[in-house]
């Protein structure tokens, strides 16, 4: 698997003014960590009555050697954990796909399913699945059919009107139900539509049974329901008024909301009735909104933040000033891109004047910028899914292979050939106020790289909340003019990429891609559940892709968490399923 992992060890000149004045500064952390629709930093982790990985297959991905925190012996509990936020929560999950929402939602609330993780950093990545709020889950027959049994100890919170009440199977049917048919839940689509059914109906046959009956098979059901961007179990008792859930959240999760404080903090605190005593081990969690990346390291390093989202230039500084602290180094989950408005009357329409945007992007120089020349170029789905990975910079990509290599001149030839000989003009849109210093500075390094190859792109930066991220309005639901430099949310199976970019039916198709041949190509790769004919479908899908170009993915590199010194049992998680997944585990021992 590490053969897909290849550095990036481009020795040129990255040969421009722009992308070397705009080399990383200090300031930049957690700038790929953080990730539209879905936690802050990132830190990462089923089967029918067992374990298997979320697409059936092993995909660890290792680019270095992996660092293993200590543990002690013996869990020690007690004490709130110090972590950074890097932005205002809202309290309900279902409504708002931001990663903010997401992320702390996982303290609160459950999932049917969860991601395992460990100690090795890099075990996040494989995307195994285990149960959460269900013990045991099986599929029957021809895969259209999914019946999930629930814990018998699970209780909600001990706040009116729920009040400690046990977990019941109509809780789960009425979540989903709210999250599939509110028309401000931007990710229902999901789950189905009319147009593209996949369930059909959820039946609660007893008070711990619950049963999806599926319009059709569906290979990564069971990574859809464990995916931290969307399901989290909410109680009944919304349905009927009983509280808002924008204003309280009251959850079967490993910690309760304690306070919020808007632009300072928000608190959590341990959950006693918890299902999985005895944790948590902490006594909770202190979320310190911090803006600033570089302040974030700066709080590290004076011990009042216990762990903290690293930047790859800053690695060897912080080891130095903090020489206890662990290291974590792993392959970031997040996905950036190029994406271009292909609604309505549209140079990009054209599949030359697309092609030629991503041979203007210099990957081998991101990797330099941004990731001291480690990591891997993205295809279609991410690097870390390795069975399904076609790497872009071999043969294995097919005709599409040429489309990833840097060729400005080729570049402009195709833009001429196109109608545009002297340049092509457009909006090129980006955030620059959530991601960080990192995303920010490859960001404006494209922008770079797009005008020396004969585009004439004029920078629109947005407000993330208001402008680019808006449920239903935003750049990234596809209202906008141009193309825009994204950031996506690392997800568990690669169909969702494969669906939610580039399917005529999903809400998440942000460019606003149209091709029955490629809709096709994916309807029916999800429904195989084979897993070696998947994966040769999943690649078919990538090398279709790889010439056709909807979209121009940006390489990826590590990323690193510091972790101090008295913090044991650290495990990371690649979701944003943080509080279960990774802070219910881990202990303090300041001793």
């Amino acid at each position: 698997m590490a053969a897909h992992d290849e550095l990036a060890t481009s020795g040129r000149r990255l040969g421009r003014r722009r992308l070397l004045g705009g080399m990383l500064t200090g300031s930049a952390a957690t700038a790929f960590m953080l990730a539209c629709g879905g936690g802050d930093s990132k830190d990462s982790g089923g089967s029918s009555s067992g374990s298997t990985g979320g697409s059936g297959a092993a995909r660890e991905v290792t680019i270095a050697p992996s660092t293993r925190v200590a543990e002690t012996a013996q869990p020690k509990p007690g004490g709130y954990l110090n972590a950074r936020q890097s932005a205002n929560s809202p309290l309900d999950p279902h409504l708002n796909s931001t990663f903010t929402a997401q992320t702390l939602a996982s303290y609160i609330y459950s999932r049917l399913l969860k991601y395992k993780t460990g100690p090795d950093p890099s075990f996040a990545n494989n995307y195994e699945i285990e149960g959460d709020l269900a013990e045991s889950w099986e599929t029957p027959g021809d895969g259209t059919q999914v019946t999930f049994k629930l814990r018998g100890n699970v209780k909600w919170q001990d706040i009116a009107p729920v009040s400690g009440r046990a977990l019941e199977a109509e809780d789960v049917r009425f979540a989903f139900e709210r999250f599939r048919t509110d028309p401000k839940s931007t990710n229902r689509a999901v789950f189905g539509t009319k147009e593209n059914p996949l369930v059909e109906s959820v039946q609660t046959p007893d008070p711990k049974t619950v049963v999806f009956k599926l319009a059709k098979p569906y290979a990564p059901f069971l990574t859809l329901i464990s995916n931290s961007n969307y399901l989290w179990i909410m109680p009944k008792e919304i349905g009927t008024g009983g509280f808002d859930p924008a204003k309280q959240m009251i959850g079967t999760g490993p910690f309760m909301l304690e306070s919020t404080q808007p632009d300072i903090a928000y608190k959590v605190k341990k959950n006693p009735t918890f299902y999985d005593a005895p944790k948590p081990y902490v006594d909770g969690v202190n979320l310190i909104i911090i803006m600033e990346t570089a302040q974030e390291v700066a709080q590290f390093q004076a011990g009042r933040l216990d762990q903290a989202g690293i930047d790859p230039n800053r690695v060897a500084e912080v080891k130095q000033s903090v020489p206890k602290a662990e290291m974590l180094e792993f392959l970031a989950g997040t996905y950036g891109f190029i994406c271009f408005q292909l609604r309505g009357n549209t140079p990009w329409k054209d599949e030359r004047v697309r092609r030629a945007a991503s041979m203007a992007m210099d990957r081998d120089g991101i990797l330099a910028l941004a990731y001291m020349n480690k990591g891997s170029w993205q295809a279609f789905c991410p690097a870390q899914f390795a069975s399904f990975y076609v790497n872009p910079k071999t043969s294995d990509m097919g005709a599409g292979q040429a489309n990833f290599k840097h060729d400005p001149a080729e570049a402009k030839k195709l833009l001429a050939a196109a109608g545009y000989p002297n340049g092509l003009e457009f909006r090129y849109i980006y955030t620059n106020n959530i991601y960080g210093e990192r995303f920010n500075q490859t960001a404006e390094a494209v922008h770079g790289m797009l005008k020396d190859a004969g585009f004439k792109p004029q920078v629109v930066v947005q407000d993330y909340l208001r402008e680019y991220i808006t449920p239903g309005t935003g750049t990234f639901f596809g209202n906008f003019e141009g193309a825009f430099y994204g950031l996506s949310t690392a997800f568990g199976d690669p169909h969702d990429f494969l669906y939610n970019f580039n399917h005529s039916k999903s809400t998440r198709n942000h460019g606003g891609v149209v091709d029955p041949q490629l809709d096709a190509m994916i309807d029916k790769e999800e429904g195989i559940l084979n897993l070696q004919e998947r994966i040769k479908s999943v690649k078919d899908i990538q090398r279709y892709l790889g010439e056709k170009m909807y979209y121009s993915p940006s390489p990826v590199g590590p990323d690193y968490i510091g972790i101090r010194e008295w913090v044991k049992n650290y495990h990371r998680n690649n979701s944003y399923g943080t509080g279960v997944e990774n802070r219910a585990k881990l202990w303090l021992d300041r001793s």
